[in-house]
């Protein structure tokens, strides 16, 4: 009776390993989108040679396969019976990346925040805050000390969670949002920046206790006004950096909500907008401007001088497909939300060398 038992365990292994050994093998072939690319990708480089790069393309992320590193010989073992675990995204539009390298993508179509961790090669979602399942999480910020802040179009609120996912404050009380998007944080100020794009203003909120404390703008074309703001950023000198999307232009305005200066406008030549998206800025300053209509990334410097723009249409490393949300680290690596490519790229700012 045992011997029998045996043997039938020894034919019912026997059996799976053949059936997993297309499973197992080595020539897999890797699904479009994911962050393994070609020797040649990993050295794309804008402006191209000769001329000294000043970006490189670094990854793609997808899926949640794309941190997990190479599946040994289990994994593979126990998804031929349970299928693949495999977390993808649908519509990433923004993502921000905390000082512990952790990776945070905003995925409304999905309900989701999407978390990668590198570092662990873990993956783990966000779909609930204050005990409500998220409805349209459209955009995320970090403050200094790693506390994350999503926005939730639909639940008309900006909720900020501790590294550890506790809540910690709700920014937004009844009636005061009407769908809010693009969301930036003064640290220094202590001040909450949140886009109103059906209202036409910026919403200012205290860090500290989130209560509102003014509106900056209406609608209009004149400096100062908006035509649906939708994305916003901060610079070290605590100017407020708008996309006026309706108006084709990025306005800088001072703390005080005063208007400063335009960059763009509407049209198809150099160093005009197609449809401008999200916005940031590396260590030295430079914006970046991401155009879901051009799909390229144009960047000025403090002037509003066009110094360079890279990518275009495509699936390819370094193309995109309508790209929405940026965000640029400490370190001046460049995340970009590829929304309907499904994937966030990765790219570097390359400073100028320092002559001897």
């Amino acid at each position: 009776m045992i011997k029998s038992l045996t043997y039938k365990c020894f034919v019912f292994f026997s059996v799976c390993l053949i059936a997993l050994q297309p499973a197992l093998g080595k020539d897999e072939k890797t699904p479009v989108g994911t962050s393994t690319v070609t020797s040649s990708a990993r050295q794309l480089v804008w402006p191209p040679p000769p001329l000294e790069p000043r970006i490189r393309y670094l990854k793609s992320i997808s899926t949640s396969d794309d941190i997990r590193g190479e599946k040994g010989f289990w994994r593979k073992f126990w998804e031929f019976f349970r299928g693949p675990e495999v977390h993808a995204m649908i519509k990433p539009m923004a993502v921000v990346a905390d000082s512990k390298g952790r990776i945070f993508i905003a995925d409304p179509a999905a309900k989701r925040i999407h978390v990668f961790e590198p570092a662990r090669k873990k993956y783990r979602f966000i779909e609930t805050v204050d005990k409500q399942f998220l409805q349209f999480p459209i955009n995320v910020a970090l403050d200094d000390e790693d506390n994350l802040y999503i926005v939730d179009g639909e639940r008309r609120r900006v909720f900020s969670v501790t590294p550890q996912g506790k809540l910690k404050q709700i920014y937004g009380k009844q009636g005061q949002l009407q769908r809010p998007s693009g969301i930036a944080i003064d640290s220094r100020r202590k001040v909450l920046y949140v886009a109103d794009p059906p209202a036409h203003d910026i919403k200012v909120f205290s860090l500290t206790d989130g209560k509102q404390k003014k509106s900056i703008g209406k609608r209009g074309v004149q400096p100062g006004e908006f035509n649906f703001p939708a994305w916003l950023a901060v610079d070290s000198e605590s100017r407020l950096y708008v996309t006026d999307s309706l108006n084709g232009r990025i306005q800088i305005l001072t703390q005080d909500g005063k208007p400063l200066s335009s960059i763009g406008k509407l049209g198809d030549s150099t160093g005009s907008f197609s449809s401008p998206k999200g916005i940031a800025l590396d260590s030295e300053g430079h914006l970046y401007v991401t155009d879901a209509g051009f799909d390229n990334i144009q960047i000025f410097d403090k002037n509003g001088r066009l110094l360079l723009y890279f990518g275009s249409a495509g699936q390819a490393p370094g193309l995109f497909w309508m790209p929405s949300g940026i965000f640029i680290d400490r370190n001046d690596n460049i995340y970009i939300a590829d929304s309907y490519n499904r994937r966030v790229q990765i790219f570097q700012y390359l400073k100028v060398k320092a002559s001897p």
